[in-house]
């Protein structure tokens, strides 16, 4: 009995490493058809020289033991074998592969900077440009007819998020945080250069986070069909892991915190405007480049639609991040609007 038992186990083992060399001798040789031309190592078996004449230096071994072993593949240019690739991104697409969950997780490779500045271009303290409107002084009476019954909306999707240094904290509990005063001021910029603006000020992601833009996109769809609208902005502030300070810029002698606009696109769901989306969001940042140079960082496009499939001058803007001030975040507003105006203007001669 004992070696009908011990018959069996051996055979077991047998199976089980005929099973396993069978494995990576497949897995070597799909390695070896999909980087042929990467190794550069010449196809010898179809030349005449005789193959015990091949010259094996360190570069040529280092490649032909990494191709059929990653933990021995050194410094690769190979992609898909390189330590980095290995570490993050081979790791990241085994666990999306089995847990959707994170698969719907941000990732930052669906993410593109379209328009960026450049700090080296940015002076020190930027002087008040020439064509900016004067403390008091109204729209152009153009632009005062075409928005005579059309509305600029502010609203915070994130509405309890706020500022490190007036608040303590990057997000508050079952209350407005300090990014609706920033979406406030703004909306209080545009009415008093003649304009019709509002700042819809509903707590969209309170009690529960996920449903914030599932709350928002109830307030957008509201607007949308009962308001006209010439522009709708969701204003959030920006969060930088691991940083813990906060990026300003002077104009005219004052701190600024910086702008960043988020463009969302079709990649996972339909979307009709965004491309209408994104061509706004450059003129503004070309507009603020003339005026304020460095004020609005960039725009990126990122993965989803963030509610701006409801109208084609829908813009998601970052306003300074959890450790800029208050102070600083509404100080770029302001100075956001004053861009806004001369691209609307623009838009109606």
């Amino acid at each position: 009995m004992h070696k009908r038992n011990y018959s069996v186990y051996l055979k077991n083992i047998l199976l089980l490493q005929l099973f396993v060399a069978a494995i990576f001798i497949a897995w070597s040789l799909d390695l070896s058809s999909q980087n042929h031309a990467a190794w550069s190592i010449p196809s010898l078996l179809h030349q005449e020289e005789n193959l015990l004449q091949i010259r094996i230096n360190e570069s040529v071994a280092q490649r032909l033991i990494g191709s059929v072993n990653c933990a021995m593949a050194g410094n690769t240019g190979i992609e898909h074998l390189s330590r980095a690739h290995l570490g993050r991104q081979f790791a990241k697409n085994m666990f999306t592969s089995s847990i959707n969950a994170l698969a719907c997780s941000k990732d930052e490779s669906e993410e593109a900077m379209v328009s960026a500045s450049t700090a080296g271009s940015i002076p020190e303290d930027i002087p008040l440009p020439a064509i900016r409107l004067e403390e008091g002084e109204k729209a152009a009476p153009e632009l005062l007819e075409k928005m005579k019954d059309q509305g600029i909306f502010f609203y915070c999707t994130h509405s309890t998020e706020t500022y490190i240094p007036d608040s303590g904290q990057a997000r508050v509990k079952n209350q407005k945080g300090l990014v609706n005063q920033v979406a406030l001021y703004m909306s209080d910029q545009l009415k008093k250069k003649g304009l019709k603006a509002e700042h819809i000020d509903t707590i969209h992601d309170w009690p529960d986070y996920n449903q914030s833009y599932t709350n928002s996109r109830n307030t957008v769809k509201k607007l949308v069909n009962n308001e006209e609208i010439m522009a709708l902005f969701d204003v959030h502030r920006d969060s930088i892991p691991g940083s813990t300070k906060a990026a300003t810029i002077k104009i005219n002698g004052r701190k600024s915190a910086l702008i960043l606009i988020v463009v969302g696109t079709d990649e996972r769901k339909d979307h009709p405007h965004w491309k209408e989306n994104l061509a706004f969001a450059q003129k503004i940042y070309q507009q603020g480049q003339l005026m304020y140079p460095g004020l609005i960082k960039g725009v990126r496009t990122k993965a989803g639609t963030y509610n701006q499939e409801y109208h084609p001058h829908a813009l998601l803007l970052e306003l300074g991040s959890d450790y800029n001030s208050l102070e600083e975040a509404k100080y770029a507003g302001e100075l956001f609007t004053e861009v806004l105006l001369q691209v609307l203007e623009k838009e109606v001669r």
